[in-house]
């Protein structure tokens, strides 16, 4: 097969790098990734590579909760029926299945390895979010990613098997014959091969890209980037989920307001201080992420401009100050008290459905190679993801990964190819200039018009040139790439579903009910 990487002539040949071996290498240290490494048989050499800092992945900053059916008024198949009626038609029935059923063990798991969670004298204290039916969200106060995040980060430490490589940026995936073969990746301006007898992608998504997003700027898609240039089938790329409530910072930033306030009974207000939401959707403030962010924009437009508002004075200093422990502290910083003020916000890209497409165990189309996390598409999500599903996704995926992983006989003793071939040039855009484009076509509401015209600017302007270990290079690259993919998946599907919704197609098409966007490099896309 044919590498289509980014290495210049000058680092061709693989011999010329140096070469570390292992049995597994996972990219990507956020919840997946993490549970796949952890989960991997320890008699296997895995080698776990990371981006940036565990503060900066997605995990860390997820607030919310894990949604797993262990309520007493709860079940496994209310679960299913909540993600399947929030997917709009649009997700896989087996991986919801797969996602429902495994929860509880999941949860277990976590719990086995010192994670905890809020409780009272009943038991877990479960909270409900947008789009459940029921309380089902176990929760560690307002940071139960970060905590997730930090145990298992504290148990690969103890794992002698595993071995951290920290600042480690993903140049490309490398393959021969019998397929995915190792990686290379670029640590202080050093590339260096990495053999492996299977490579795990849990490198999170593509959310990043966008002007306002709750994510950092490393959640830029590299890692989906790489397995589009190995030949590897991505789908459901148009799918992004905006979250409606997130905070604009001092610094700019958009900071997340979890789910979690509105499913304790918090409401949005208008700038008149009014409830908009039951004009827009019978579950008000408790209807999907999609419905709650494209009413936000119509109420906007409504009034003429100004602001929207989170309103949770009626909760009172003491529990805001114990349950909401994160925000609060960050609202203070920002001269905002949640017990006296109401909060202005405002969509934000949040969480990416689409990626590198994947079986029921993480298989890709490429032999050994996985993917888990928010870098891959199991159809698990369908067109809107039900909130709390993603950690979830992480730690059930993660662990069957590793169960497929364990089941096969993993080997070093192949040749990797040649890194030559096709230079996947991204456009030479600044990413300030690549974001904000973005996000004006792309964003909560799109229309062909836009689409279009950020595609020609995508497919035809001036291109990057990455130098060798060149960083900054590599991710603008693959910036452009994904854009690209992405605004030619949302001009593919010709309808409004989800998390996708388009002004001149604004309604469902029963006949792509079920289908799925499917791109692979050299092939033309196509709505399957």
């Amino acid at each position: 097969m044919t590498q289509r990487g980014y290495i210049t002539p000058a680092w061709r040949k693989l011999g010329e790098l140096p070469e570390k071996r292992y049995d597994v290498v996972v990219v990507g240290a956020g919840v997946a990734g993490m549970t796949a490494a952890l989960s991997i048989d320890p008699s296997c050499s895995v080698a776990l590579v990371s981006k940036a800092e565990l503060a900066e992945s997605s995990t860390h900053k997820a607030q919310g909760g894990m949604a797993v059916a262990v309520g007493p008024d709860d079940s496994v198949q209310l679960h299913f029926d909540d993600t399947m009626r929030v997917g709009q038609g649009a997700c896989r029935k087996e991986a919801v299945a797969v996602l429902t059923a495994e929860g509880p063990a999941a949860l277990a798991y976590l719990q086995t390895l010192g994670a905890d969670f809020c409780r009272d004298g009943n038991g877990l204290t479960l909270t409900r979010e947008g789009g459940h039916s029921c309380h089902r969200v176990a929760n560690y106060y307002d940071y139960t990613g970060r905590h997730i995040a930090e145990t298992l980060a504290g148990e690969v430490e103890r794992r002698s098997n595993i071995e951290p490589i920290k600042g480690a940026f993903l140049v490309d995936l490398l393959t021969a014959a019998q397929g995915c073969c190792g990686c290379l990746v670029e640590v202080a301006g050093r590339l260096i091969h990495l053999r492996a007898g299977a490579v795990v992608v849990a490198t999170g998504g593509y959310s990043g890209l966008f002007a306002r997003s709750t994510n950092a700027l490393s959640s830029c898609g590299d890692g989906i980037a790489a397995a589009y240039r190995a030949g590897v089938v991505l789908s459901d790329m148009e799918f992004v989920q905006f979250h409606p409530t997130a905070f604009t910072t001092l610094t700019g930033k958009a900071f997340l307001l979890t789910e979690a306030f509105r499913g304790e009974g918090a409401l949005l207000l208008n700038e008149a201080r009014e409830r908009f939401m039951p004009a827009y959707h019978e579950s008000a403030e408790l209807a999907p992420r999609d419905v709650v962010s494209r009413a936000m924009l119509r109420e906007t437009e409504r009034q003429g401009g100004g602001s929207l508002y989170l309103d949770a004075r009626h909760f009172g200093k003491d529990y805001l100050v114990d349950r909401f422990r994160q925000v609060y502290a960050e609202l203070a910083k920002n001269n905002y008290y949640m017990e006296r003020d109401i909060i202005p916000i405002a969509p934000a890209a949040h969480y990416t459905i689409g990626g590198i497409k994947t079986d029921l165990y993480g298989r890709t189309s490429l032999p050994c190679l996985y993917a888990c996390g928010e870098a891959a598409a199991t159809g698990v999500h369908g067109a809107n993801r039900l909130a709390s599903n993603s950690l979830l996704e992480g730690v059930v995926f993660g662990r069957r990964v590793a169960a497929c992983i364990n089941g096969s006989r993993v080997s070093t003793a192949v040749s990797g190819a040649l890194c030559e071939g096709v230079l996947d040039r991204g456009p030479d855009l600044e990413l300030s200039v690549l974001q904000s484009r973005l996000e004006a076509a792309a964003g909560v509401v799109r229309q062909a018009d836009g689409l279009s015209s950020l595609l020609s600017t995508l497919k035809t302007g001036p291109k990057n040139e990455p130098g060798a270990a060149d960083r900054r290079g590599y991710q603008a690259s693959n910036a452009g790439r994904l854009a690209a993919l992405l605004v030619e998946a949302a001009l593919l599907r010709k309808e409004s579903r989800g998390v996708h919704y388009r002004t001149d197609f604004p309604d469902k098409c029963d006949a792509d009910a079920g289908k799925h966007t499917l791109q692979q490099w050299g092939k033309e896309a196509v709505l399957a």
